[in-house]
């Protein structure tokens, strides 16, 4: 997962905002684990993206990425989460 904003959002974000989160792709967030690699603002570079996209062609960093999502998938439950988030926070709203 590659993120990145302009320097000055950025810096916004980071000292006016002070805004810090674990993760930002969904499938970490819902697990609260890294699940897929995320390389935020100045880590996002041609390199790193090349590491890890080497990395995720050999077996074992694969395997537990794909481990990784269906720990996920499991704990979202049946498929469908999105439509019952949906309604529990309009249920909560009514």
């Amino acid at each position: 997962m590659l993120y990145r904003v302009s320097p000055l959002t950025a810096w916004i974000a980071q000292n006016i905002l002070k805004f810090k989160i674990p993760f930002i792709s969904p499938p970490n967030l819902v697990e609260m684990q890294p699940i897929v690699p995320e390389l935020l603002q100045d880590d996002a570079t041609p390199e790193a993206v090349t590491r890890i996209a080497l990395q995720l062609l050999q077996p074992k960093p694969r395997q537990q990425m794909l481990a990784g999502y269906q720990k996920m998938r499991q704990a979202l439950g049946e498929p469908g989460v999105c439509d019952r988030a949906a309604q529990e926070i309009l249920n909560l709203v009514l």
